[in-house]
């Protein structure tokens, strides 16, 4: 895609495009998380300001944004330490507009023995799937393997913790 003029200078852009075609573009890195729209027809340009994203805790990179039942659900990855290392986990907030203000829920995602965490959650044929990465294969938590696991939901929206299968 290249540049996006009047984009922050983060990293880890996201583009999540909602039911009426709208997209909007997001990326964020060191406690910071931004937002806006693309022009409809010219996702390099926005269509106006990005704007901070409210209402994360402990925010720190790799964001995606989703939909399931009319909620928005932005995940990201956090800070979280294990052993004096980096191994972060994936949380996640919800907000009925794509720009938030986000209610922060919880994690979803435990340390998979990586330096970092990103994921995704997409559905496909009527079921959830969260995309992370671990390193079981190399052993070196800066090598990555893509993995993918069955995502569920609670009737009340809320995100089981994944569980993770090989």
């Amino acid at each position: 895609m290249g540049y996006v003029e009047g984009m922050p200078a983060e990293i880890d852009p996201c583009v999540f495009v909602d039911d009426d075609g709208q997209p909007y573009i997001y990326n964020g890195g060191g406690g910071r998380c931004y937002g806006g729209k693309l022009r409809k027809d010219d996702w390099t340009k926005l269509d106006g300001e990005m704007k901070s994203m409210t209402g994360l805790v402990d925010f720190h990179e790799g964001v995606w944004v989703h939909k399931k039942d009319g909620v928005y659900y932005m995940s990201y990855a956090d800070n979280y330490m294990e052993n004096g290392m980096g191994a972060n986990r994936l949380r996640y907030a919800v907000s009925d507009s794509p720009l938030g203000p986000w209610q922060y829920q919880d994690v979803y995602l435990g340390p998979t023995g990586c330096d970092t965490s990103h994921g995704s959650i997409v559905e496909y044929k009527g079921e959830w799937f969260a995309f992370y990465h671990n390193c079981t294969i190399s052993g070196q938590g800066n090598l990555r393997s893509v993995c993918v696991d069955k995502l569920y939901y609670n009737p009340d929206g809320t995100i089981q913790m994944v569980k993770r299968t090989k």
